[in-house]
């Protein structure tokens, strides 16, 4: 029974480092793919996406409102549309037929920089930098470097390369974050973010998901909200439950013309998308609004990304307004400096973690030491498995703590090997596990404390050394007891 132990726990030893160092293949659409997981390599090991923004320097022809100080109070609409000086003007009493209310603003056509000149300082490049950077830091992304030149405003980010987050790292930076509340029958800017408070994210799932982004207003903004929501509503007809003279044909038309003027809307808008046109059914006086993103869900996948695009919507409004706005201008991925490639790198620790140290052990203890090499091999087929499916973040130095704890298992191996020579199994492992564990416990407290740190390169060094001590743990306590076992 003991040597049937030993033959099964050498037996899933070597399967599973088949599993980790060969892989598990299965064939879809002509080509062989690998089931098992790769490695989540950091910057420092696979490369990074460089991206590079300039300041926007584009300018467009607008028709907008003026104020008494030349200041700029919206673009002029018709029903959601915008209006150009030329339609006005050959629209003859506009107003007056289309009921539409008198602005107390004029209105002209100016060339409207999308970054104005004065806006275009040092003080401002800082101030981008610093809200990108809460952008980025709120987001939660694993690993970034940001740099911006303070004389020309470019600013370079490089990320980790995966789409989704490059996409998100743009939409990061280009975006200013302007929310604004609109007039949708003139265009006229009635709220902007200097009325928030707060933006978060709330959601219900009674029966299916919604997502919603919800606004807080400061004190002055909820006073305007509830302005606003007792004017842009749902306008009542004053003539309902009176007789009517008029035939059905025309009582049909008559109805079709009220439904255009029954409903005076706002357009809720954040950097110029449209996020949705609605009127008031009631007063606003709790200085909150909530706004639909997304659609009502079925799918919880679905609706994690709703909550996530909300999200990101929440970090731009709550970070503050870009004083200067961006525009992507190159995107590149750039090669790591520390390594040409990474199965390259795979092969050349497979060497120095597998077969080196195997031969070490074959030639110093024969036997017992080509059991060692096959228990070493184990070990480190195991670490690779978990690391590749706990996602751990394998930056170059996660690579060296990792390759340190393969070397501490290895002492463990040695000490056991050493032992054995004079003693049995159990009283070995007693011995060397009560020496070497209690030597380990500042090093497991250590990993423990780096594990909840949130800078990437410091938590997957903790994630690493933590792995490797509980892997160490019941590895040694399963497999080399039982496989290095022998006859008293």
């Amino acid at each position: 029974m003991k040597k049937w132990k030993v033959v099964m726990g050498i037996a899933f030893v070597i399967f599973v480092s088949v599993v980790a160092f060969v892989g598990v293949y299965q064939k879809e659409n002509g080509v062989w793919r690998n089931l098992v997981a790769d490695y989540q390599y950091g910057m420092d090991v696979e490369g990074a996406r460089e991206l590079r923004f300039a300041v926007d320097d584009t300018e467009e022809e607008k028709y907008v409102y003026v104020d008494e100080q030349g200041n700029n109070k919206g673009e002029v609409w018709k029903d959601g549309s915008s209006v150009t000086q030329e339609t006005e003007e050959n629209s003859e009493n506009a107003e007056e037929t289309e009921n539409v209310e008198e602005v107390p603003y004029a209105k002209e056509t100016r060339k409207i920089k999308v970054n104005p000149d004065d806006k275009l300082t040092k003080e401002n490049f800082e101030q981008a930098k610093k809200i990108i950077q809460k952008r980025l830091k709120e987001e939660e992304l694993d690993e970034y470097n940001l740099r911006i030149d303070d004389v020309t405003g470019k600013l370079v980010i490089e990320s980790e390369n995966d789409d989704k987050t490059i996409h998100l790292v743009e939409q990061l930076v280009s975006k200013p974050g302007k929310f604004q509340i609109i007039d949708y029958q003139n265009g006229l800017v009635l709220m902007d973010n200097l009325a928030i408070k707060n933006a978060s994210v709330v959601y219900s799932n009674q029966s299916n998901y919604n997502t919603y982004l919800q606004i807080e207003f400061n004190k002055e903004g909820a006073e305007k909200l509830k302005e606003i929501s007792n004017k842009y509503v749902e306008i009542k007809d004053e003539t309902e439950g009176e007789e009517s003279e008029q035939t059905e044909e025309n009582a049909e038309e008559n109805s079709e013309e009220e439904k255009e003027t029954e409903k005076k809307m706002v357009s809720i808008v954040f950097d110029d998308d449209t996020m949705m046109t609605t009127y008031f059914g009631e007063e606003m006086s709790s200085g909150l609004l909530q706004i639909a993103v997304g659609q009502e869900r079925t799918n919880y996948e679905d609706f994690l990304e709703d909550y996530q695009s909300a999200q990101t919507l929440a970090n731009m409004i709550n970070s503050g307004v870009l004083p200067v706005t961006y525009a992507l201008e190159t995107d590149n991925f750039v090669k790591s400096e520390w390594i040409a490639s990474k199965q390259n790198l795979e092969i050349a620790l497979f060497v120095i973690l597998v077969v080196v140290p195997a031969v070490a052990f074959i030639v110093k203890f024969k036997k017992n030491g080509s059991v060692a090499a096959i228990l070493n091999m184990g070990y480190v087929a195991g670490f690779s498995l978990i690391l590749k499916y706990t996602n751990v973040e394998m930056t170059i130095n996660a690579i060296f703590a990792g390759m340190l704890m393969i070397v501490v298992n290895m002492a463990f191996l040695k000490m056991m090997v050493q032992q054995l020579e004079t003693q049995t199994i159990k009283q070995a492992y007693a011995e060397v596990s009560k020496k070497f564990y209690f030597a380990m416990l500042p090093l497991a407290v250590t990993a423990l404390v780096f594990t909840f740190v949130k800078n990437y390169a410091i938590n997957s060094v903790g994630m690493v050394v933590f792995w490797a001590l509980i892997l160490n743990v019941l590895y040694n306590v399963v497999f080399t007891r039982t496989v290095l076992d022998r006859e008293d």
